[in-house]
């Protein structure tokens, strides 16, 4: 396994699910809304909450201090300006900053789209994307993870009524990568002009109340660098690297015997592409990343409490659960003979909530895991 082409295969299958579920509204709140109600800078978030027609209050629910959703309250003319967008935002959890130009009912259908009208928009906070309405103006791409979204209901679809820029070749191909449901209508061009990538580090983050991240630490935990870049054998060294002051990226190099010891994963990760991820890879690979060996983990009970947590091949023997804000996925990794191995639990798979569950189940067979025991509804504890 090598750390550098560690692509986040959670990040996109886990962003298909969670943005093609409408989340909160402009004129319904949210549980992710509901928490803006109590800020003391309530006018700096009113658009995530009951949207705006003020483009300058839309600004400010865009800037570093700002929230990771926000909204028109209809159309919006602010020809000639530019809407910029900042700062490292959680939503859903997953990097994610939300431009809402529409209104639904209680039952998510889409009722108006509407247009947003500036010069253009600059995206410099990764998982920026644009739902369900117009933006009439050029938008200027320089972080990762732009995407459209686009609901059922009246006749229409995420637009830019201008043309479409990327910072550099990667991210384009990223965007053209996407699934079209996550792609927005162009009517002009969709083309590279080479600027200044915004990038994050990645590391150990939180996220307040209106989404804001900050570090709990950059990079990997000090004592984990073992586990994380060569793998380790060791359960003591282990155990600390998918701790909260671990590493988003932990690896063994054998099979490790923790019977009749619980291991949790805890905290939340950004990878190297500024994407929410926990990876623990339990493999060997050769230098066309296909997989030589696996590995086992043995444990009583293997509890996931970090979002996005995915396994880069190997096995589980023992129970797993999920908490509630937690997911999980089995990476599609390839054996020599270029076919699909998949990842086993010997055990039990039980996940907190029902929804979470449901959502695991509408992963591609191949991200989800054999499962000698049962896949269930139950809490760890």
């Amino acid at each position: 396994m090598k750390k550098t082409k560690v692509i986040s295969l959670l990040a996109v299958s886990v962003l298909s699910v969670s943005l093609l579920a409408a989340c909160g509204s402009n004129n319904s709140s949210s549980s992710s809304d509901k928490k803006t109600e109590q800020s003391s800078k309530a006018e700096v978030f009113a658009g995530a909450t009951q949207g705006t027609n003020n483009f300058s209050d839309l600004q400010k629910g865009f800037a570093k201090n700002g929230a990771w959703l926000n909204a028109t309250k209809g159309d919006m003319d602010a020809s000639g300006k530019t809407l910029t967008v900042e700062g490292l935002f959680l939503g859903d959890g997953q990097v994610a900053r939300k431009l809402a130009i529409y209104n639904q009912d209680s039952s998510h259908k889409i009722t108006d789209r509407y247009t947003l009208t500036v010069d253009k928009i600059e995206v410099k906070s990764p998982g920026f994307y644009i739902s369900n309405g117009t933006v009439k103006g050029n938008v200027d791409v320089f972080a990762t993870g732009f995407h459209g979204q686009t609901g059922t209901g009246v006749e229409g679809q995420a637009t830019i009524d201008g043309n479409l820029t990327f910072a550099s070749q990667d991210l384009l191909d990223a965007y053209n990568k996407l699934p079209d449901a996550q792609k927005v209508k162009v009517t002009g061009t969709t083309s590279v002009v080479k600027g200044d990538v915004v990038s994050f580090k990645p590391g150990g983050i939180t996220a307040g109340a209106h989404g804001n991240v900050t570090y709990s630490f950059e990079g990997n935990g000090t004592d984990t660098e073992t586990g994380a870049t060569t793998g380790t054998a060791d359960v003591s060294v282990l155990k600390k690297a998918l701790g909260k002051n671990g590493a988003w990226l932990v690896a063994t190099n054998a099979d490790v015997d923790a019977s009749g010891k619980d291991l949790t994963i805890d905290g939340t990760f950004l990878n190297e592409k500024s994407a929410v991820q926990r990876t623990l890879a339990m493999i060997k690979q050769n230098d066309q990343h296909q997989v030589t060996k696996s590995y086992t983990l043995t444990v009583k009970r293997l509890i996931v409490n970090s979002p996005a947590f995915d396994l880069e091949g190997g096995n589980i023997k023992g129970d797993v659960y999920v908490g509630k804000d937690a997911s999980i996925m089995a990476r599609d990794m390839k054996g020599t003979d270029g076919q699909s191995i998949q990842s086993e639990i010997t055990g039990n798979l039980y996940f907190a909530t029902q929804e979470q569950l449901d959502t695991y189940k509408a992963l591609p067979a191949a991200n989800q895991f054999k499962v000698s025991g049962e896949v269930a509804v139950k809490a760890a504890n």
